[in-house]
């Protein structure tokens, strides 16, 4: 099982890549349709973790295909995570881990 992947811009990427991890696909901000597909078959391979930057998930409106992945997922893998680049974290109006954590206990948690 492949422990965790990426899917970021130049500079996440090149990040992870110091950091040892092997499974990154770097894009272009302009590459959404492509980074929803990879998004996709990423989430079919055996991968416990799978991290997108944010910006890339609000620019493709992404969180409609995550929640898919997370609705169709079976156990707790994978867990998908959006990641800040560097210009920071973005306001979210929904916390999908939140809303993970509420399907799986049954409560929120705060």
């Amino acid at each position: 099982m492949i422990a965790v992947a990426v899917i970021g811009d130049p500079d996440t990427a090149a990040g992870f890549r110091l950091a040892g991890v092997k499974e990154v696909y770097e894009y272009g901000s302009e590459e959404g349709e492509d980074i929803a597909r990879v998004l996709d078959k990423v989430a079919r391979e055996e991968v416990a973790i799978i991290l997108v930057n944010e910006r890339f998930a609000a620019e493709i409106r992404t969180r409609d295909k995550i929640r898919e992945i997370n609705a169709k997922k079976k156990g707790v893998v994978p867990i998908i995570l959006e990641i800040p680049d560097k210009k920071g974290p973005m306001e979210k109006k929904m916390d999908e881990i939140g809303r993970l954590i509420r399907r799986a206990v049954g409560v929120a948690v705060k």
